[in-house]
C-alpha cells in the first residue's frame, strides 16, 4: 500500500478499480484532486497492471496524503476488483464514489452530490447529467425535481422514461444504503452496476439528481464493455432477469406483468436474430449458458411466436427488414 491518509474520518471515498489504465489514469486523478469539495480520500486498486498504471497512481500518492494505492498479486474480474476496491473504503465513511479510471468528475460533482445527498438520510443513490463520449445525457426526473421515491425511479427505469440506472462513475452511494455483510455487487451479473442500483431502490430509499453536468464517461477503441454487451445481448438478458427479480417490490401485478411480457417478446425476437446468425454460435452458446445461471427458462412455443412476430414485422416493412439483415450480416 501506498500512501498514508489522512486522521480524520472522510465524509467519501473515491474508488477507482484500474487495469493497465495509463492513457487515462493521470487526467481521472487531476479531475478528483480538483475538486472544490475536499473531505475524501482516494483508494485506487491496481489490477495487476503490465503498462505505467502503478507508476502514475504512486507518484500521485507521494504528493497527496488522501491517496491510497493498493495492488492485487493477481488479476480478477472486473466486478470482483469493483467489490475489491469498495472493501478498502475506510469504515464509517458516509459515502462511496466509484469512479472508472477512464472517467472525469466535473469540479462541484462531489460538492453538489453531497449536498443534496445530506438533505435527507433515505437518499441512498444520487446521479446527475453527465458527458458520455460526445453526447450530454440529460435523462433524470423533470427539472427542477430532486429528490423522488426509489421504487418510482426504478418503475421509471424499466419503462424506459429515466435511464440512468448504470454506470457507476455517474453516482454517489450512501453506504448505509449496502448491505452490511457481502459483496456490494453481486459478481454473477455482468450489468452488476444496474442490478445493485435496482436492489438499492426497489424498497422505497430515496433517489437524488442533480441537474448539472457532474460526470465524463469515455467512450474509445478500448471500451469493451459496450460492444460486448451489443454483440452478446448481455443487457437486454439482464434487464429482464433484474425486472423478474425485483419487479413486485416497486410495480403492481397488472403492470408488471404487462411489462414483463413486453420485455421478455423484446428479448426473444432479439434472440430468434441471434439464431439466424448461423455463422455465430458463441452469442446463441452464450445466451444458452448465462439464462441457466440465472434460471431464465425460454420455450421453444413462446421462440417460434416471437420469431413469427420477427417475420411479421418484416413482411409489413419491407425497408426495416433491410436495415435488420444489414445490421445481421455487419454484426
Amino acid at each position: 500500500m501506498i500512501g498514508e491518509g489522512s486522521t480524520t474520518l472522510p465524509t467519501v471515498s473515491v474508488l477507482t478499480p484500474v487495469y493497465n489504465g495509463e492513457r487515462y489514469l493521470q487526467q481521472c486523478i487531476e479531475s478528483v484532486l480538483s475538486q472544490t469539495y475536499g473531505d475524501f480520500e482516494y483508494v485506487i486498486l491496481d489490477n495487476g497492471s503490465t503498462d505505467r498504471t502503478p507508476e502514475i497512481a504512486a507518484r500521485f500518492a507521494r504528493s497527496d496524503s488522501r491517496i491510497r494505492v493498493h495492488r492485487n498479486p493477481t488479476t480478477v474480474p472486473v466486478n470482483a476488483n469493483f467489490n475489491r476496491v469498495g472493501g478498502l473504503a475506510t469504515p464509517g465513511t458516509r459515502y462511496l464514489k466509484y469512479l472508472a479510471a477512464d472517467d472525469l468528475l466535473f469540479p462541484d460533482c462531489l460538492k453538489l452530490m453531497v449536498e443534496v445527498a445530506e438533505s435527507s438520510p433515505a437518499i441512498a443513490l444520487v446521479a446527475s447529467y453527465k458527458i458520455h463520449g460526445n453526447r450530454a445525457v440529460v435523462d433524470g426526473p423533470p427539472f427542477p425535481d430532486r429528490v423522488i421515491d426509489g421504487r418510482e425511479a426504478c418503475k421509471l427505469f424499466f419503462q424506459g422514461h429515466l435511464g440512468v440506472l448504470g454506470s457507476p462513475s455517474n453516482h454517489l452511494i450512501r453506504r448505509e444504503a449496502l448491505p452490511a455483510d457481502g459483496p456490494i455487487f453481486d459478481e454473477s451479473f455482468y450489468h452488476a452496476d444496474t442490478e445493485l442500483f435496482v436492489r438499492l431502490l426497489k424498497e422505497g430509499q430515496a433517489y437524488a439528481f442533480v441537474h448539472q453536468v457532474l460526470t465524463l464517461t469515455r467512450e474509445h477503441e478500448a471500451t469493451l464493455s459496450a460492444t460486448f454487451s451489443d454483440r452478446m445481448g448481455s443487457r437486454g438478458l439482464e434487464s429482464l432477469v433484474i425486472l423478474e427479480r425485483y419487479g413486485r417490490s416497486f410495480l403492481r401485478s397488472p403492470e408488471l406483468e404487462a411489462l414483463s411480457r413486453s420485455r421478455r417478446m423484446d428479448y426473444l425476437r432479439w434472440l430468434f436474430r441471434a439464431r439466424v446468425k448461423l455463422w455465430d454460435r458463441e452469442v446463441w452458446q452464450y445466451q444458452a449458458s448465462r439464462r441457466a445461471e440465472f434460471g431464465l427458462n425460454v420455450g421453444m412455443i413462446e421462440l417460434i411466436d416471437a420469431a413469427l412476430r420477427e417475420v411479421g414485422a418484416s413482411v409489413w416493412s419491407p425497408r426495416d427488414a433491410l436495415r435488420t439483415i444489414r445490421r445481421a450480416f455487419s454484426g
